[in-house]
């Protein structure tokens, strides 16, 4: 056998081995979809190609590794938050008419900035030249999360929850930088 066909080889064992050692995280994305959906009570347009996404980059994060894969955990986490607040709010008896949107807006822009918070805060811990790639992937995850349910109010919702990462995490960046 030749070197170069035993290092082909041994890349794809080694790359097959990172892939099967991810696809687990596959399987949070389906119970955090999962929970979307029940939390809903129902599927809603958008929720599975969300849940799709997420899903495929949980186990795409956790194949390459390095920032994307340390940025898993802070992702999903502050994922959670946004997912959450907007149940919540429904839960504590909060209807969302057609006239009274400004508030579950509000709801998932609070959930985006606890989000920011929790990845600016797990930031701190990664390389300065890495910080940016980090909080992206992990914003990326935790945004992807929290549209699961913030989509229920529309565009708007994710548009919020995007917002409040946004507000939370960027100036954890640039006085990090300075």
């Amino acid at each position: 056998m030749e070197s170069s066909e035993l290092a082909r080889r041994a890349r794809w064992a080694y790359e097959k081995g990172r892939l099967v050692r991810a696809l687990p995280l596959g399987g949070y994305g389906g119970v955090l979809v999962l929970c979307a959906v029940t939390l809903r009570s129902g599927v809603g347009p958008g929720t599975l190609a969300l849940g799709a996404a997420f899903t495929a980059l949980l186990v795409a994060y956790g194949w390459r590794g390095g920032v994307l894969g340390r940025a898993v955990v802070p992702g999903v986490l502050g994922g959670v938050m946004p997912l959450l607040v907007p149940p919540l709010v429904v839960a504590f008896g909060h209807v969302c008419a057609s006239g009274c949107r400004s508030f579950c807006l509000l709801a998932c822009v609070g959930g985006g900035l606890l989000a920011g918070l929790l990845i600016t805060r797990a930031s701190s811990e990664v390389p300065v030249g890495e910080r940016g790639r980090f909080v992206l992937a992990a914003s990326v995850l935790a945004t992807l999360c929290g549209a699961l349910t913030c989509v229920l109010y529309g565009l708007s919702g994710v548009i919020g929850l995007m917002t409040g990462l946004v507000l939370a995490s960027a100036p954890g960046l640039v006085l990090r930088r300075a």
